[in-house]
């Protein structure tokens, strides 16, 4: 039933190639299958000390709860994790009428599976004794990942999952759909091919088709043009595949460099010490074309870019620090991922660290999952230094209230990064005929105000050169410095044209936020009462009195809190409420009153007890 690849690797024909590697201390399984080979491992004078799969097709993964039930510990890929642990959540979660992407995430495991961790993109994971690489291949699903290592015999192998199935082919295309019409995912699958191709392997085990022993090189060269042929009739994909095969980096100054493969863009600074300050750092070119439909982490995915090219133009081994404009996870998911791998530092304004650092505890608008360290928090009314270059930020709302302007000098010229609050119809170097174009978002944070504070601190500073988060390098005149000055006004006259927001008047600014309670997700075991941080805001021209209370189900006791505050103004306070029974993200919500008249329930929390697991 088990058949001999090469001395130290075997196969099991089940739903896919289920492999098995004798390994110094044991075997090890990769992919699961239907789990019939559970029943035939008397082949293997070793046990089987560790199952890993490479993504959450059922027909790969199917069998991992069992193996899991009888002890074998399992290793699943990080951005599906949660797939493979609730598969019931994931299932509730799904839309299954109005259906306009076509992932296989329906195709994905319906029993819940213990797992032992998770096949980190980059890591260098022991098992059993022999060191494995995990390579991200996205394709057919976006967090698919392969194996890398290397046998006795000096082999380089990886055990590719569907990533290629023979020589220029893919077992199945019709994942690579992933929304209603386009073929995005194989514009992943085509990096992936490119990244096996970097790795320069020996062999290749492919999850479903036969082994690849030899011309792997030419196997995987067929492939990318076999799947460029099928982008070529797709032009927004195949511009998006030729994107990929362009230069890394694009030079602004002699200091100043520009990411091309960067989704939100990443823009370097180089010191004369060849160490690296990367402003933003976010998601690698390839993965723009997995974010189908609603986002879910396993539909995201962070991976490295620009490294490579740093260190051929500047030996740079490292980014030594990220220097944030604000927490969206275009801007920071690829954050954790340099920390983890390079020890990079990130430092962001006093504004917005907490939300990098705990992104469980808030639901503002395109926040990033993982946590991130936060290793200096930048206050934004003083000027601070790296490698003799000085900065100072500013603050802005308007695309998000957390965020903060960065100005700095190098080569003689002003810089200034904006992050995502200034864009125009054409990013040239002349403004004279340009359209602004406008990029508030109300839910992230749209104060009335943010343009004012903004546009004054770009007036104040008069940058040469503006960069940004979504267009190449912006050479300012004075055109440009008119069009700030006009945007200031126009923001708000256009905002009071709508909404009732002159000064006299009772409103919750532009973004119309009554407040917000701090952690929004609560998961405790036991029914103890818990304690959150609410704010709330005075909708008030003049002082008024605030009376918050939180409420949940019947029966959940709280006690209410009154509040002074300013005209405008926001205020914090704790508040409790214990809870009379185990419940799975239960809505509480924080009750407003303002002298005596209601204003319901502005803000809300979601708890969990009793479930261990906010998922």
């Amino acid at each position: 039933m088990w058949q001999s690849v090469l001395p130290e690797v075997f196969v099991y024909r089940d739903s896919c190639n289920v492999y098995a590697m004798d390994c110094p201390g044991g075997t090890i399984v990769i992919n699961a299958g239907t789990g019939m080979w559970l029943n035939h491992l008397d082949s293997f004078s070793k046990p089987i000390v560790a199952l890993a799969c490479t993504h959450y097709f059922r027909d790969h993964a199917a069998g991992a709860s069992e193996a899991a039930r009888r002890g074998i510990p399992v290793y699943v890929p990080e951005y599906e994790e949660e797939i493979f642990t609730d598969p019931l959540q994931h299932f509730r979660q799904r839309e299954s009428y109005i259906v306009y992407d076509n992932l296989w995430d329906r195709f994905s495991p319906i029993l819940p599976t213990v797992i032992a961790g998770c096949l980190r993109d980059y890591d260098h994971i022991t098992l059993a004794g022999r060191d494995f690489e995990v390579v991200p291949l996205p394709g057919v699903t976006c967090g698919q990942v392969g194996l890398a290592t290397t046998l006795e015999s000096g082999q380089k192998v990886v055990f590719s999952a569907e990533a290629i199935h023979s020589p220029g082919k893919m077992a199945r295309i019709a994942p690579l759909q992933y929304n209603y019409n386009d073929l995005s995912g194989a514009v992943n699958a085509c990096d992936s091919a490119r990244r096996l191709l970097a790795v320069n392997p020996d062999c290749l085990f492919p999850s479903l088709g036969e082994p690849i022993l030899m011309k792997t090189i030419y196997a995987l060269q067929e492939l990318t043009t076999n799947l460029e042929s099928l982008l070529a009739v797709r032009p927004w994909a195949s511009s998006a595949n030729r994107e990929l095969t362009t230069d890394d980096l694009e030079q602004v100054t002699e200091h100043v460099w520009r990411d091309r493969k960067s989704v939100a863009t990443t823009w370097y600074l180089v010191a004369d010490s060849g160490k690296i300050l990367a402003f933003d750092y976010g998601y690698h070119l390839s993965t723009a074309s997995s974010f189908p439909g609603y986002p879910k982490k396993d539909r995201r995915r962070a991976l490295i870019h620009g490294l490579d090219a740093l260190k051929e133009k500047f030996g740079a081994e490292r980014i030594d620090v990220v220097l944030v404009s604000h927490f969206h996870d275009d801007h920071v998911c690829g954050i954790p991922v340099l920390q983890r791998l390079h020890g990079t530092e990130c430092w962001a304004a006093e504004n917005f660290a907490e939300l990098l650092e705990h992104p469980e505890a808030h639901t503002f608008p395109c926040g990033w999952p993982v946590p991130i360290h936060v290793n200096r928090i930048l206050p934004l009314d003083q000027s601070f230094e790296w490698e003799g270059f000085k900065f100072h930020m500013g603050p802005m709302s308007g695309h998000t209230r957390f965020a903060a302007l960065i100005g700095f000098e190098a080569d003689g010229k002003r810089f200034a990064h904006t992050g995502d609050q200034y864009f125009f119809d054409h990013a040239v170097s002349s403004f004279e005929n340009n359209t602004r174009s406008q990029n508030h978002v109300y839910r992230n944070g749209a104060l009335l105000d943010g343009y004012e504070q903004s546009g004054k601190w770009i007036l104040d500073w008069r940058p040469d050169i503006v960069i940004q988060g979504h267009q190449p390098a912006m050479f300012t005149d004075e055109h440009f410095f008119r069009h700030i000055a006009e945007w200031t006004n126009d923001y708000a006259e256009l905002a009071r044209r709508v909404m009732p927001l002159e000064d006299d008047e009772t409103h919750f600014n532009l973004d119309s936020w009554g407040g917000w309670i701090w952690p929004y997700r609560i998961v405790q075991v036991t029914l103890d009462t818990f304690i959150v941080r609410a704010t709330v805001r005075n909708p008030l021209p003049t002082a008024a009195e605030l009376r918050v209370q939180l409420v949940g189900p019947e029966g959940w006791a709280s006690v209410p809190v009154v509040l002074t505050a300013d005209g405008r103004q926001e205020v914090s306070c704790e508040l409790s409420i214990t809870p009379n029974g185990n419940c799975h993200r239960q809505p509480i919500a924080v009750e407003l009153t303002v002298n005596g008249k209601p204003y319901g329930q502005v803000a809300e929390a979601l708890v969990t007890i009793g479930h261990g697991t906010e998922w």
